[in-house]
């Protein structure tokens, strides 16, 4: 037996080798080796390196890698992207260059798998100074409240937020922020929200994976309080100039709607503008002011962030006019005037110079002007007596003409029964009548002339 198996042995040997190459011949042909390729993530390890050394990175280019491989024809199907795990090791960062090799491991079909590389074989990595920043959250609110009700202010929780990240991308950053909405609210709330991040512009930025924040989430507690309207007083100080009268006030708004503590607004009741804002002395026309009401309001209310502050007052101020009004003697009242005497004003007709404002001195005649002489125990004869008038405030008497008041004895009343003896009387004493009246005319002129001498 054992000759058997030497005998020819070299020949043996070669048709082993011979069918071999005839197999491999006939493999290639039937399930010819091929070269193939996949995208592959690119992973990057020991990235502590860098941290530890308060430095962060980015990868230049592409954040994948292509892994080429060659593999049987009818083995590639089995071949996919997570068989290969490609990944740069940081710790073998050459600092001159800053570029570190792409190393490729086959995780699975090792068997099927030859030859795998990556392209490109070698990444650039910049590395940069790492900053961390806090930021103060600001409030961005949307929506209205319900009626009769207004936001009261926000409180956030966190307050601040941290970032961290490569100093060229925290500079980005011009401040950080969270959104909530008030629209139809009529009581306090609570709302979860998200800081967001905004560049100088108020654009919002999107961080990229570099950068870390340390907090995801913000509570909002929201404050929503009553409403009140509250009427603008105001207290003017000053006199006008000399000729011109305060006619009065006119704002851009009467009221203000104010929010607060419930108990702070049953308290407040109005909104007064001092006397120091609203000064007249000297002014000889009109007076403009422009106030912020946010500086009187009463204490523990502000006002609603609908409502303008600023509000316009103007202080009215108007030139006075004269106008002459005749007085009739039957408009000048006698105050104190007995039954027994007759009363006459001479002149009849008086003419009085009234001071005020044109638009009031239009609509008044004798009878407002309120006149009256005070004849109390006045006796008959000639008088001079000052008329008096009522105050009014819409005019002031300037002067009026000079007045005398005749005051006489009342005629004798007579009856009618005694016509006939009257008519008989006269006949026969008709020149004693005429003689009488001489004599009272007499007397009359007597008497004028002590009526005047005892004015």
């Amino acid at each position: 037996m054992r000759e058997k198996l030497i005998n020819n042995l070299g020949l043996k040997i070669l048709s082993v080798f011979l069918a071999f190459f005839v197999w491999l011949v006939v493999m290639n042909v039937s399930n010819p080796l091929i070269s193939d390729s996949v995208e592959v993530p690119l992973e990057i390890v020991n990235e502590q390196v860098l941290t530890a050394a308060g430095q962060t990175y980015e990868i230049v280019g592409k954040q994948t890698v292509t892994v080429s491989y060659d593999v049987h024809t009818r083995d590639n199907y089995r071949i996919r992207s997570s068989d290969f795990r490609a990944y740069v090791d940081l710790a073998e960062l050459y600092d001159v260059t800053g570029s570190v090799q792409v190393k490729v491991d086959i995780l699975s079909n090792q068997g099927f798998i030859m030859d795998a590389a990556a392209r490109p074989g070698v990444v650039r990595v910049n590395i940069e100074e790492l900053q961390t920043k806090k930021f103060e959250l600001r409030s961005a609110r949307t929506g209205t409240a319900a009626e009769g009700y207004a936001y009261g202010g926000v409180s956030l929780f966190p307050a601040y937020v941290t970032v961290t990240g490569p100093v060229s991308q925290v500079g980005q950053i011009s401040y950080a922020g969270v959104e909530f909405s008030v629209d139809g609210l009529s009581a306090n709330a609570e709302q979860i929200t998200h800081p967001q991040f905004y560049d100088a512009n108020g654009n919002q930025l999107t961080l990229s994976d570099r950068m870390s924040v340390d907090i995801e989430e913000v509570t909002c507690q929201i404050g929503i309080n009553r409403v009140k309207a509250l009427l603008l007083d105001f207290d003017i100080s000053g006199t006008v100039a000399e000729g011109y009268q305060f006619t009065g006030i006119d704002s851009s708004v009467r009221e203000v709607n104010v929010t607060g503590l419930v108990t702070n607004l049953a308290e407040a009741k109005r909104v007064m503008i001092p006397a120091e804002v609203l000064n007249l002395d000297g002014a000889s026309g009109d007076v403009t002011v422009t106030v912020d009401v946010r500086e009187y309001l009463p204490e523990g209310v502000k006002l609603v962030e609908t409502e303008d502050p600023m509000v316009e007052v103007r202080m009215k101020v108007e030139k006075l006019v004269q106008r002459t009004i005749t007085l009739a003697e039957g408009e000048v009242e006698l105050r104190g005037a007995s039954e027994e005497y007759q009363y006459h004003l001479s002149p009849n007709r008086i003419q009085v110079i009234v001071e005020g404002l044109g638009e009031d001195l239009e609509q008044i005649n004798g009878a407002d002007l309120a006149a009256y002489l005070d004849v109390e125990g006045v006796e008959p004869g000639i008088h001079r007596l000052e008329i008096q008038f009522e105050a009014d405030a819409a005019f002031d008497i300037i002067s009026h003409e000079e007045t005398k008041l005749t005051v006489s004895q009342d005629s004798p009343v007579v009856d009618a029964g005694s016509s006939t003896a009257s008519s008989e009387e006269e006949s026969e004493g008709g020149t004693s009548q005429n003689e009488t009246s001489e004599s009272s005319g007499e007397s009359g002129s007597a008497a004028e002339t002590q009526g005047e001498t005892e004015s």
